[in-house]
């Protein structure tokens, strides 16, 4: 699987605009050791961190293949790591499919403008993204779960993220609501978390 990966990806990223403004090689290499270290800490299984490489890949090259020329690399690369052929991939980036006749059954294609074609790109980049994300916080909670048990109500861990507190040289009615529900979540969640423990004991 990496060995298909890589002589899948690596000519066609090694020229890749967003990849050549990053950090220096040594430290994206440690990076991602790092991270597949961590991936496969959580039980992941080492296929499955393939296969999400595939796809930050794909979306990496998505965004090289502009116009979807008859001999462009990166296209085909990318149609290559998700699998479709590059004829399919090629249709439906510079393609769209209209229905007509008095019953709409008939199906027509029509050249997609470049904006067209551009705001699809990003639209197919942001689901596989998303649908990546997805599927990893599922394999990673798999992994650190604690075993099933049979009876009893065990312990639960929760954690609350709240957004920070933002001070901008000019603040405007948004940032003031924004800060505004972060105080009032704040207060929320000491009094749940602590206030209301205390008058239990207290009570106790």
């Amino acid at each position: 699987e990496w060995a298909e990966l890589v002589d899948i990806a690596a000519a066609p990223l090694a020229s890749s605009s967003r990849l050549n403004n990053g950090p220096l090689e040594s430290r994206c290499v440690a990076g991602f050791e790092g991270l597949a270290e961590g991936l496969i800490g959580t039980g992941m299984k080492n296929i499955e961190v393939a296969e999400c490489c595939r796809v930050v890949a794909a979306v990496a090259l998505l965004a090289e293949c502009p116009g979807a020329s008859a001999d462009d690399a990166s296209l085909r690369a990318a149609a290559s790591l998700l699998r479709v052929t590059e004829a399919d991939l090629r249709t439906f980036l510079t393609k769209a499919e209209m229905s007509v006749g008095a019953a709409r059954s008939e199906k027509v294609f029509r050249g997609r403008t470049e904006r067209e074609a551009a705001t699809l790109r990003a639209s197919l980049a942001q689901e596989l993204y998303a649908a990546l994300f997805g599927w990893l916080t599922k394999l990673v909670a798999r992994g650190i779960a604690p075993p099933k048990k049979t009876s009893g109500s065990g312990k639960m861990l929760g954690l609350l993220d709240l957004y920070g507190f933002e001070v901008f040289p000019s603040n405007g009615f948004e940032q003031f609501l924004i800060n505004y529900c972060n105080e009032r979540l704040q207060q929320f969640f000491n009094r749940q978390v602590f206030t209301c423990e205390a008058e239990e004991y207290a009570t106790e």
